[in-house]
């Protein structure tokens, strides 16, 4: 049953003008799930996101994070398509940077701690010392999910996070993903990639702005007749929208699912820190730009750039009017 410090979105409808995008959204999380997000373009994938970053208000019904308004209820952690990160600054420096502005209460050995810990939880311990622009899409990634973790957000929002990426590195990431729930966080990921899907916990299927499936990942493509996840998007064309809302909404899978008793968090694994070279091609900036990287033992220590080496950090404002210029491109429904 879904209780205390779930994720619960309760008859979420959003319009624009005359068009409605979202129909009475209904979906509810335990902390520890990992949601995937799947739908045709124009299911409204986008605006959903909005509404749980709490950057759009609904017309109708509510989010609530333990309890509490999405709003209100502490840090959510937003891991767009595109990663915005300074590619002159090291790992170490882009997490020390991240962790003063986000964290600027928290004690300086305490903020050490905390980039010790992402991480050891992402796997970019042997590549703190190394420059961001050197690193490989993949680890690219990861210090981009680690940024979001500096905060510990009950909710980690993942939008296409294995676009690019080749099908191998793509199950790698959805396993770090999926760890990353198992520590008690709430991940939805928004994807178009199907052969991971089995590793969420619950799979959100969107069409036109209704809930058509949400449910065990293992079961959809047998409620919806079809041989495979891709098949499903096939299946969709057969009915209006609305007839699979209501179907779904009237069906015993969806009762049975919605009772479904929480997880318990499970100890982080330890994390693959280096991806295959074959798997994960390197980005292609000049070798010269970037320097031998410091023993693993030296780069731990957090160091601050002058400003003449390296660019200053965007402040919180600016953090926020680039996600919202970010969000806003990809307004459509």
């Amino acid at each position: 049953m879904i209780g205390a410090g779930e994720l619960v979105v309760r008859s979420v409808s959003v319009s624009a003008g005359s068009v409605q995008i979202l129909h009475g959204v209904d979906v509810a999380l335990h902390p520890g799930e990992m949601c995937g997000i799947i739908g045709p373009s124009g299911a409204g994938k986008s605006t959903l996101i909005k509404v749980l970053l709490g950057l759009r208000r609904p017309q109708q019904g509510e989010v609530t994070l333990g309890g509490r308004p999405v709003r209100d209820a502490g840090p959510v952690g937003y891991v767009p398509q595109d990663d915005a990160l300074h590619r002159s600054l090291s790992v170490q420096d882009t997490l020390d940077f991240a962790a003063r502005l986000r964290l600027p209460a928290l004690p300086e050995a305490d903020r050490a701690a905390r980039i010790d810990e992402v991480c050891r939880q992402v796997g970019l311990d042997e590549r703190r010392a190394v420059r961001v622009g050197r690193l490989s899409g993949g680890q690219r990634k990861r210090v981009s999910v680690a940024l979001e973790l500096l905060t510990r957000p009950p909710l980690l929002i993942l939008d296409e996070p294995t676009s690019g990426l080749d099908p191998g590195l793509e199950a790698r990431m959805m396993g770090l993903f999926a760890d990353v729930a198992r520590a008690g966080n709430t991940v939805l990921v928004t994807t178009h990639a199907m052969q991971s899907l089995r590793r969420c916990d619950a799979l959100m299927v969107l069409v036109a702005g209704h809930i058509a499936y949400f449910g065990p990942p293992e079961e959809a493509p047998a409620y919806f007749r079809a041989d495979t996840f891709a098949g499903i998007f096939e299946r969709l064309g057969l009915r209006k929208a609305p007839a699979w809302r209501k179907a779904w909404a009237e069906s015993p899978e969806r009762r049975q699912f919605m009772s479904r008793p929480a997880p318990v968090p499970q100890a982080p694994r330890e994390p693959a820190s280096r991806e295959p070279a074959s798997r994960e091609p390197a980005s292609r900036e000049p070798a010269s730009r970037e320097p031998a990287p410091a023993a693993p033992a030296a780069a731990k220590a957090p160091t601050t750039p002058t400003p003449s080496a390296s660019p200053a950090p965007p402040s919180p404002e600016e953090q926020l009017a680039a996600l919202k210029e970010k969000l806003a491109q990809r307004s459509g429904p």
